[in-house]
């Protein structure tokens, strides 16, 4: 399958799928004119990619939790590299969750202090 056709079924661009292919994260075949030649393989991994790049991993991790994430159950085996992936990325999400509600309170404060 082309680019714009993968491009068009998957929902990403072709100028992200063309950085999938400069980042090492999908491989399509090259036909002899040169043109790109996605198969099934390199569509369910787009698929990974998006489900996990929408989970919030950034796509220099996504690259090493590939080989550990079955889409057909949309999870992971617990390999050692997964767990610590998923982990760090836990606790990133929860320090960010935790300043939120700082900010929330906060402000919240400022808008109750400014009516009364």
């Amino acid at each position: 399958m082309n680019l714009a056709k993968v491009a068009e079924r998957t929902g990403i661009s072709p100028r992200m799928l063309r950085y999938y292919e400069n980042m090492g994260l999908i491989s399509p075949l090259r036909r002899s004119n040169n043109y790109r030649d996605y198969s099934v393989k390199d569509i369910e991994t787009i698929h990974k990619i998006k489900i996990l790049n929408d989970a919030g991993m950034p796509l220099k991790d996504i690259q090493l939790l590939l080989p550990c994430f079955d889409l057909a159950k949309k999870n992971f085996s617990l390999c050692p590299v997964v767990q610590e992936k998923l982990v760090q990325e836990m606790d990133k999400i929860t320090a960010q969750l935790i300043q939120l509600k700082r900010s929330h309170v906060l402000l919240k404060s400022f808008l109750d202090n400014g009516t009364n």
